[in-house]
């Protein structure tokens, strides 16, 4: 048995090393120069904090447990800067230079990628061909977690390009890849204040394939609130499509219809989502995506949002808020008179269903 002790005690440390390493993003680097510190940060929330490597002799080891994908910019004494894209269980190799030389970095997807469009660009002379390289690196993969490094490190950060360019760009992007931290800070940053006299007659579609013109809704006297979405926006964008139904009930008294529309580009995958739907008013699609009127017109950055347009269909109030728009209505929907009960025999009972958006087929 004495003999055996050892033999376990080595298979405990070994499973208890194996165990350590799991889930880690670990960071091998060799650092030429005098270099004896790097400071490394997160592009975005994803890494919120600050954190110091300590190289010796040259080299350096360093790890830590991402949750996802992360984006992580190494600063050097001298001021240069380059990322490195941290993924669970993955272990990635950097070489920093001397002053002119050039960064290696690779190990994982988006570290090699990223690679081959450094090495790309660097005979790039003016913003329109690192913009036109943005643009073809987006084409091959729009969902590809290093498009948001491309755009801040040559765009906004290198070059400050026009608002316009850096917006166009990004709605080449996935809309999951427009989601994401960085992107959605940068968008609120160009938010402008709402146009004023904004009015929305778009044309959607149903489940059914069907034109909608949403300028001949019959509801006249109604006010209109919509729910902007998309099936790749997860929980969120489905829990906030449903929340419709809960201002329903609570404005069940006032002249409000609702209905959800989602910015898909991909309608298939949208019908999936819904197919199971109990809910009591219509969903419609824009398959434009981000480049929906809706969308552009009312300057939204984030998805899901709500919309409240009055009976015109002119936009009075937009948010990602349930409180605020709760707020919103409970504060502009005018009360609606209630009639005196009709005495008159067999006289037709009073409709309490929830009000759906009745739309025209064109």
């Amino acid at each position: 048995m004495k003999r055996l002790v050892p033999v376990i005690m080595a298979m405990l440390m070994l499973l208890s090393a194996s165990c350590g390493k799991k889930g880690r993003f670990i960071l091998h680097g060799t650092v030429e120069g005098d270099i004896d510190s790097i400071i490394v940060v997160g592009l975005d929330s994803r890494f919120d904090r600050i954190d110091t490597i300590f190289c010796n002799n040259g080299q350096f080891k360093w790890s830590f447990r991402p949750d996802t994908t992360t984006t992580l910019i190494l600063f050097l004494p001298d001021g240069r800067h380059h990322p490195v894209f941290a993924q669970k269980d993955l272990e990635s190799v950097i070489v920093i230079p001397s002053d002119s030389g050039l960064f290696s970095v690779s190990g994982g997807l988006y570290n090699d990628s990223y690679q081959s469009f450094y090495l790309a660009s660097l005979n790039d002379t003016t913003l329109e061909q690192t913009v036109n390289r943005i643009d073809s690196f987006i084409a091959r993969d729009p969902f590809s977690e290093v498009t948001p490094y491309l755009i801040y490190d040559n765009m906004v950060l290198k070059n400050h390009a026009e608002q316009k360019t850096v917006t166009r760009i990004i709605n080449k992007m996935s809309g999951n890849m427009q989601d994401a931290p960085y992107i959605t800070s940068l968008k609120t940053e160009f938010k402008e204040d709402l146009p004023n006299n904004v009015y929305l007659t778009p044309t959607l579609r149903d489940s059914a394939g069907y034109r909608i013109q949403m300028a001949q809704s019959s509801g006249n006297r109604n006010d209109l609130l919509l729910c902007v979405w998309a099936s790749w926006n997860g929980i969120e964008g489905l829990n906030a499509r449903k929340s419709l139904g809960l201002l329903l009930d609570k404005y069940s008294e006032r002249n409000l219809t609702v209905a959800d529309i989602s910015i898909d580009v991909n309608a298939e995958r949208w019908k999936e989502t819904i197919s199971n739907d109990t809910l009591s008013w219509f969903s419609y699609i824009d398959t434009n995506g981000w480049q929906s009127r809706i969308v552009q017109s009312t300057n939204v950055t984030s998805i899901p949002v709500y919309i409240l347009l009055n009976s015109a269909k002119k936009v009075m109030y937009v948010t990602n808020s349930f409180q605020d728009i709760d707020k919103e209505l409970d504060k502009t929907l005018p009360k609606v008179k209630k009639e005196k009960p009709k005495t008159v025999k067999n006289a037709d009972k009073k409709d309490d269903k929830p009000k759906k958006l009745n739309l025209r087929l064109e």
